[in-house]
């Protein structure tokens, strides 16, 4: 027999779908849900702004959630750092199902794990939940550092019919991804190095395999058996918690419901009476379902601090969304943010970069108080050389009043060199609507 004990595997669950049980108080969350919803909409509206599902933001508790849309009775949602997507709906609706549906993603479940995830959502729901979890899905599976390129559909051997239907996809000479058996059971074998290599979370993943000493050089392929709630009711399995109790076993079962045989002791009489189950299963099957363990996978804890604070992958594409965002945010809050305001507030940036910190900082003068004969007293600046200054009294335009700021506008009018704060002012009356904007 092959050794296969130098061979990298990472056990774990790749994809994990649950229903939180909701409690007597969900209809304040939802119905909360819907004005935060209508408000930010009602904006848009009074600006005649158009606006997609991602420019909706809504808090519960404090976490945000960004809108993904309406899909089968759900309103979905997922968090900043795309850890999982949830889904509320109204209870008066199809009263069949749970009120609030949770798909925890990749990006939470190989940096933080599923039991921190869970007990982070859990939290944020607060009173809202009553912590039971009925599971709807999970995709059980095995990391592989092993190249099953070779393997071919007519490869597979069941026993049973539902399983029967087989799907390939590849070249004639690599198979990238091998589909075996319909919901609510069936096994996925696919090409990850392949994947990943058109996969936003390409650099997540790389990172992951990093850590558990793979190799990036050498092909991974996997194993994933995707489970929906009628196969694992079989099983009596119907929590979270039922699954991550019977991982190992029901990975194990499902490698001898689904075998990769010998096919060089399949003759064509038992392909035509479909009889392939009496070939043995080839070695590193075997292996695989004899070594599956997800203990270690399931002792990832991460405290519920931290995963408030967790970072997320930041680049040029999120900043510029993000500047959008505000931008639009501005527009409909009434906040005028013209092309000159963008450039300072960039100019006020390569500033601060060069400025020096608090505690580098050394005044170069003495605040003092004089008094004059009638005892006013008034504050001045005595400098290093010994020049006495009175500080000059910087008001804010958006400070100002109404009145006022027609007053420094004209002021401001009277002198070349003040044409600047004229400008600032006469755009802060245009955006209180108190002056129409300077045509060009």
């Amino acid at each position: 027999m092959t050794n296969y004990k130098d061979i990298k595997m990472i056990f774990g669950i790749d994809s994990l779908y649950y229903f939180c049980e909701s409690t007597v108080d969900y209809d304040d969350l939802y119905l909360d849900i819907l004005d935060q919803i209508d408000i930010i909409k009602g904006k848009y509206a009074l600006k005649e702004i158009s606006y997609q599902p991602k420019n909706i933001a809504i808090n519960v508790s404090d976490t945000t959630l960004t809108y993904l849309g309406f899909s089968e009775g759900f309103m979905w949602f997922k968090d900043m750092n795309e850890f999982f997507k949830i889904g509320f709906k109204d209870h008066t609706k199809n009263r069949r199902l749970h009120n609030i549906r949770v798909q925890l993603l990749g990006e939470g479940i190989y940096t933080i794990g599923i039991k921190s995830l869970i007990n982070y959502i859990d939290t944020m729901l607060g009173e809202y939940t009553n912590k039971s979890h009925p599971v709807t899905r999970a995709d059980i599976n095995c990391f592989i550092e092993y190249d099953f390129s070779w393997v071919t559909k007519n490869m597979f051997a069941t026993r049973k019919k539902a399983y029967s239907v087989i799907t390939e996809m590849g070249n004639s000479n690599k198979i990238e991804t091998i589909y075996v058996g319909r919901n609510p059971f069936k096994l996925r074998l696919y090409n990850k190095s392949v994947e990943m290599a058109k996969s936003k979370k390409a650099d997540l993943m790389r990172e992951f395999f990093l850590n558990h000493d793979f190799d990036m050089k050498k092909t991974i392929f996997n194993i994933e058996f995707e489970m929906h709630r009628a196969h694992l009711k079989a099983y009596n399995i119907s929590t979270i918690e039922d699954v991550l109790s019977n991982a190992n076993n029901l990975f194990k079962r499902s490698m001898e419901d689904i075998r990769l045989i010998d096919s060089s002791e399949v003759t064509q009489t038992d392909i035509k009476h479909k009889n392939k189950h009496r070939a043995s299963t080839i070695p590193i099957w075997n292996y695989i379902k004899e070594n599956f363990d997800i203990k270690e996978f399931l002792q990832i804890d991460t405290p519920l601090e931290r995963i408030k604070r967790a970072a997320y992958s930041y680049d040029y594409y999120k900043f510029k969304e993000e500047c959008i965002a505000l931008i639009r945010k501005a527009h409909i809050n009434s906040v005028h943010i013209s092309y000159d305001e963008m450039e300072d507030c960039l100019h006020t940036y390569e500033d601060s970069l060069e400025a020096p910190t608090k505690k580098d900082k050394r005044k170069d003068y003495v605040d003092i108080e004089i008094a004059d004969k009638e005892n006013i007293k008034a504050k001045f600046r005595l400098l290093n050389n010994g020049e006495l200054i009175k500080p000059i009294n910087v008001i804010s335009v958006k400070k100002m009043s109404d009145s006022e700021l027609f007053y420094a506008l004209h002021d401001f009018s009277t002198k070349k060199e003040d044409r600047p704060k004229y400008l600032i002012t006469y755009d802060e009356l245009v955006r209180r609507g108190l002056k129409e904007p300077m045509p060009f």
